[in-house]
């Protein structure tokens, strides 16, 4: 361990040099440029699809008081007014009235009018589908937060490694930058050396040619950092015509080291495993609303009001002194489910094969989740040695560079020579870069891996 320490200590003592290299490529940056944090704060707070996730908070919020709502009494008012144009007949024996019971005669048992106004109420006493309505409504807001979380989580991490590759790139970009005013120098100087005749035309097209090959490959740098930024800016919810300045990047002098220790139950902390077993719960609650359909329900319903007939069309008189008769009345129902053509049965099948394949599926969750944290860490703790190497790669680069260079002054030293060693850094600062970005990028991937992308 202490190698690995004193290895890490070598990493950062040879990344001074390097970045005090890129201080006068750097441009400054003003006030105006917002950080990491800045940028995922912008994010949570504007990125469009996160703003969904919490509508949907807000949906499944109202769903739970729609259930709720139906443990409450209802009360309505009613009313109804009838006139017949016609009065129905119905066919009655004569011996109601004094007749023989073997004849029949028609009778209006109706007047024309009828007027009723009722205030109705009703309570479900005991209904337990609409219990476990209510519970499974309660899951569905809690599995409304989770995927807010994972949305949340996605944003974090997207807006990171964009503004890492981001920041990066502008390394890059700068670094090409400085590689070109370096390449003019020598041109010029060439230039000086060929008017005294100590140099060939030939060496001042090859640097003209290298010249324009790294306007060219900077022309393509900018070109994907433009694109980089137009989707941090979608990242963070913003319009792509949007200005937006990030800082330059800075060694945080943070010491990497490497993960030992195999956390085999990392994968119970990540948002998608616990989502899945809120997943797994809903389903035992569905079963659970299929075996309330077994039971009884019980609910009483009452009714107060008045009527009022009318053998003459007014709609606000009724018959006899305007005289309103009281229609009330209460009900108490009970309900109990005899037999419904085996449907509950087959829907309890049904849900306990689901129940298989969610045990299925989180096991393979599980799995994928565990094989995730060990390919992340092993990734990291490739990239701590591997940045490392190319820290000291480009340590020896830049010696070599700056040696060649003043061999190339003095005329010890070839075009030819200088060009290789030219190629040689340029190289070595690329796959450095590389390393910080995979570097990083791993170091993102572990948190994820360990649930712990946002504290």
């Amino acid at each position: 361990m202490s190698k690995i320490i004193n290895l890490q200590t070598r990493v950062l003592i040879a990344s001074v040099g390097f970045f005090s290299l890129l201080t006068s490529a750097l441009s400054a940056q003003g006030n105006d440029s917002l950080s990491l944090s800045a940028c995922i704060q912008l994010a949570i707070k504007n990125n469009q699809n996160l703003q969904n996730k919490r509508l949907d908070e807000a949906i499944n919020q109202e769903k739970l008081n729609e259930t709720r709502a139906d443990l409450y009494p209802q009360l309505k008012l009613k009313g109804s007014y009838q006139y017949y144009l016609d009065v129905p007949k119905s066919l009655v024996s004569t011996a109601l009235f004094g007749g023989p019971p073997d004849k029949y005669s028609f009778s209006e048992f109706q007047v024309p009018q009828n007027i009723n106004v009722s205030a109705d109420a009703s309570w479900q006493l005991y209904n337990p589908a609409i219990l476990a309505a209510l519970k499974i409504s309660k899951l569905g807001k809690d599995m409304s937060k989770m995927a807010t979380q994972e949305k949340l989580e996605t944003v974090v991490y997207d807006v990171s490694a964009t503004y890492l590759n981001a920041q990066v790139n502008e390394l890059q970009a700068n670094l090409t930058r400085s590689n070109i005013t370096n390449l003019k120098k020598n041109l010029e100087l060439t230039t000086q050396l060929f008017n005294q005749g100590l140099a060939l035309r030939s060496d001042i097209d090859n640097l003209n040619v290298s010249v324009f090959n790294l306007e060219t490959v900077l022309s393509n740098q900018l070109n994907g950092l433009s694109q980089l930024y137009y989707l941090l800016k979608i990242y963070m919810g913003l319009p792509p015509s949007c200005s937006l300045i990030i800082e330059t990047y800075k060694q945080d002098n943070t010491t990497y080291s490497p993960i030992i220790e195999t956390d085999t139950t990392a994968y119970k902390r990540r948002t998608s495993y616990r989502s899945f077993e809120q997943t797994n719960t809903l389903t035992k609650l569905q079963r659970k609303t299929i075996t309330s359909g077994f039971l009884p329900t019980l609910n009483v319903i009452g009714s107060f009001g008045y009527g009022g007939l009318n053998s003459e069309f007014d709609a606000f008189k009724a018959y006899g002194n305007n005289k309103w008769y009281p229609t009330n009345f209460v009900q108490l129902n009970l309900e109990i489910p005899v037999f419904a053509g085996f449907k509950k049965h087959h829907q309890l099948t049904r849900n306990k094969i689901e129940l298989l394949q969610n045990q299925n599926t989180m096991t393979y969750l599980r799995h994928t989740l565990q094989m995730e944290y060990m390919a992340a860490t092993n990734n990291y703790n490739h990239y701590i040695l591997d940045m490392d190497y190319q820290t000291k790669n480009l340590a020896l680069a830049n010696k070599l560079y700056t040696q060649k260079q003043l061999e190339y002054k003095n005329n010890t030293a070839s075009l030819n020579d200088m060009l290789t060693v030219e190629n040689t850094l340029k190289s070595a600062q690329v796959n450095y870069l590389n390393a910080l970005v995979k570097l990083k990028i791993a170091e993102l991937d572990i948190k994820k891996a360990n649930g712990q992308l946002i504290k």
